[in-house]
């Protein structure tokens, strides 16, 4: 606020940057010690995590949304200290969607990371390589057709790889291949949170929340690898789980909710 000549009190505009930010994406939530959510999207169903980075200032940014949620994350990691480096957990359209814009902002300073096994895709066409869209409806073939272009902020250039059994931020490094090659989650086994990005889908093909299911075939590398890596994930006996859309998942049920979700038939 400011004061006018006339003792008036009068409100400051308001920078049209945070109005932009807000429409993108809504504030930062906290979901557990050390760890917030970004959630992105017209709907909010797009899911960004920032982790406090205990061996450097500021925060690791684990997926990075669609690409018009880089500017709320870039201003989101700046609150936090900034940005130490964007891990991917896989490298579809709408997870790799904001990296080449953070990793613009930072100009070199901001490594962006992935497995070995999603780097082609960061680094390609996001996973149109192996998507099967003719298997979809016709409908949801082309509203995807049309949305992958809103989600993607295209190729990312990759500066490191992480694997399974690597420490990130205080999280074990788990693989989780099947939805798409190299897709990777974070594993806190202090207080069971799992951090998973798309090893399951909490939204239907036109964005609807639903219950916790497989990735559909259309949009997957390995169909039978994804059951897998579901079951795999169960067991690990989680408390809390932060998927790519929507969530969290919290209770003492998720390992049998995760393994229905592993053996339902697919069409």
């Amino acid at each position: 606020m400011s004061t006018s000549a006339t003792g008036t009190r009068r409100a400051r505009p308001r920078d049209p940057r945070h109005l932009l930010h807000r429409v993108v994406a809504s504030p930062p939530v906290r979901v557990a010690d050390g760890v917030e959510l970004l959630r992105g999207g017209l709907t909010r169903t797009m899911n960004v995590l920032l982790i406090d980075d205990p061996d450097g200032p500021g925060v690791v940014v684990f997926d990075t949304g669609e690409q018009g949620m880089a500017p709320a994350i870039l201003e989101a990691g700046r609150a936090r200290g900034g940005i130490s480096r964007v891990v991917l957990g896989h490298g579809d359209t709408d997870h790799r969607g904001g990296a080449p814009a953070i990793a613009a902002a930072g100009r070199g300073a901001i490594p962006v990371e992935c497995h070995p096994d999603a780097l082609p895709y960061a680094e390609g066409d996001g996973g149109r390589e192996y998507w099967r869209p003719e298997l979809l409806p016709p409908a949801v073939r082309r509203f995807h057709a049309a949305m992958h272009h809103v989600w993607d902020g295209g190729r990312v250039q990759i500066t490191g790889s992480v694997r399974g059994g690597d420490r990130i931020a205080g999280f074990d490094v788990v693989e989780l291949p099947g939805h798409a090659p190299g897709l990777i989650g974070l594993w806190r086994s202090s207080d069971r949170l799992a951090l998973v990005s798309d090893a399951f889908y909490m939204t239907d093909m036109w964005g609807r929340p639903q219950a916790p299911a497989l990735p559909v075939r259309a949009y997957n590398h390995d169909t039978e690898q994804a059951r897998r890596s579901l079951r795999a994930l169960a067991a690990l006996d989680p408390r809390t789980i932060v998927p790519g859309h929507l969530g969290p998942l919290r209770g003492v049920d998720l390992r049998e909710r995760l393994e229905r979700a592993a053996d339902a038939p697919m069409d």
